[in-house]
């Protein structure tokens, strides 16, 4: 299962949708009893502190309502909540990035999972126990831009060639290529989904995950709103993150909660397989000692700095101006 569409945003069609969508403006509060939130895919484990929050009523205990909406097109999200057609959505920092530099007025306003989830996945019976093992071998790629950059600091980091790394284009079929022994590793899979799926029919995998191998950490979901409506409604964004942070830490703390609230919301998820998915993507959504939530601009600088290195970044972009850190709700 891959849960996003790995195209970056097209400039021509960014621009064409915020200009027709200009004249949309979120309404008032009092009109506007319930915002729509676009998910970055289905209902999965990513999105266990969202369900845990409106299983227990934490939106409308912060006076608001939530709708979950499941993307058509997860690469249009972006430009739904440029124009107003929603107040928020969950996407990537890199697709958030790329669409700031084409002018698109959003911002992010919480981190939903705070570490890298893509990983590289390799066959532990294709004599790969460490990164730099990849040497000569093949590795799936679903064809995303960042693919390559990111398989090669990974290699790199262990003292191997990239180089000597050949990489197969096996489209959204990263895990089924594995487990079939068509290649002997994938790049794009992720660690707390795919990998505990290979592993529960029988596939002897190791993860790499990127953050602890050469690629600087950064938020794999963060939680999106348009600059407008944050500028006119900072006090809809503070409650709704409120919220959303005590499902975030309920998804850690009461688990089992998280679980059967995503099964209800997604029939399709595997109901032996989700409790382990969710156990290891918590300490993610609520880390220990910290708070859900929580936007580093520190971390968000170094990986911007590093993908525009990569050219992954066609110019440079203002990391501070693209995160807003201002509308958390204060530490309780």
């Amino acid at each position: 299962m891959t849960r996003r569409l790995l195209i970056p945003l097209a400039a021509a069609a960014i621009a064409a949708v915020v200009a027709l969508g200009l004249g949309l403006s979120p309404r008032s509060d009092q009109e506007t009893p319930s915002a729509r939130l676009i998910l970055d895919w289905f209902p999965n484990a990513d999105h266990a502190g969202v369900y845990a929050a409106l299983s227990k009523g934490s939106f409308e205990k912060a006076g608001i309502q939530i709708k979950p909406v499941v993307p058509i097109d997860p690469t249009a999200s972006i430009k739904q909540v440029a124009t107003g057609k929603a107040q928020f959505a969950v996407t990537y920092p890199l697709d958030l990035l790329l669409a700031r530099g084409q002018g698109v007025p959003v911002v992010a306003v919480g981190a939903l999972v705070t570490h890298p989830l893509n990983a590289v996945i390799a066959r532990t019976d294709r004599h790969i126990s460490r990164p730099r093992d990849l040497v000569g071998k093949t590795v799936g790629a679903a064809g995303a831009p960042s693919d390559r950059p990111l398989l090669d600091a990974v290699v790199r980091a262990d003292g191997g060639d990239p180089s000597k790394v050949r990489v197969r284009n096996v489209g959204f079929d990263l895990a089924p290529a594995l487990a079939a022994g068509k290649v002997d590793a994938v790049i794009g899979a992720y660690w707390n989904v795919e990998a505990i799926e290979l592993k529960a029919l029988g596939v002897p995998i190791r993860s790499f995950r990127l953050e602890r191998n050469g690629v600087p950490d950064y938020d794999e979901l963060v939680v999106i709103t348009s600059e407008s409506f944050a500028k006119t409604h900072p006090g809809w964004v503070t409650a709704f993150l409120t919220a959303l942070g005590q499902g975030q830490r309920l998804a850690r703390t009461d688990q089992p909660l998280a679980v059967q609230a995503l099964l209800k919301a997604n029939k399709d998820l595997k109901r032996s397989l989700l409790p382990k998915e969710v156990a290891a993507v918590a300490p993610l959504l609520d880390p220990p000692g910290g708070r859900p939530l929580v936007l580093s601009l520190a971390k968000w600088k170094h990986f911007a700095t590093w993908a525009r290195a990569k050219g992954l970044l066609p110019k440079p972009v203002s990391v501070k101006s693209a995160i807003r850190t201002d509308l958390m709700p204060a530490a309780t």
